[in-house]
C-alpha cells in the first residue's frame, strides 16, 4: 500500500550492527518500518524519494532497493 509521495524499499543489513540499532536509526532517518525480516537480514518501510541517500548513510545498510510488485503467470501458461 502506497501513500502519497512515500515508496516502499527493502533495506538489506550487513550485519556488522544488531538489527534493533540498524531498525532505530532508519526510522530517526525517514523509513516507516513495516517488517523486521531478521532470519533475511533485511527491513521494509515506506520513505520518500529523497530520503535514500540519508538511509543508505547509516551504519550496518549493506543496501536499499525500491520494491516492485512481482507477477507471475498461471502455471499452464508458456512464459511466466
Amino acid at each position: 500500500m502506497r501513500q502519497s509521495g512515500k515508496k516502499t524499499f527493502i533495506v538489506t543489513v550487513s550485519g556488522k550492527r544488531p538489527l534493533s540499532e540498524v531498525k532505530r536509526d532508519l526510522t530517526a532517518s525517514g523509513l516507516e518500518v513495516d517488517q523486521v525480516l531478521e532470519a533475511v537480514g533485511s527491513i521494509t518501510g515506506r520513505a520518500e524519494a529523497d530520503a535514500v541517500k540519508k538511509l543508505r548513510a547509516i551504519k550496518g545498510v549493506a543496501d536499499i532497493c525500491e520494491d516492485s510488485p512481482v507477477s507471475v503467470g498461471p502455471p499452464d501458461a508458456p512464459i511466466s
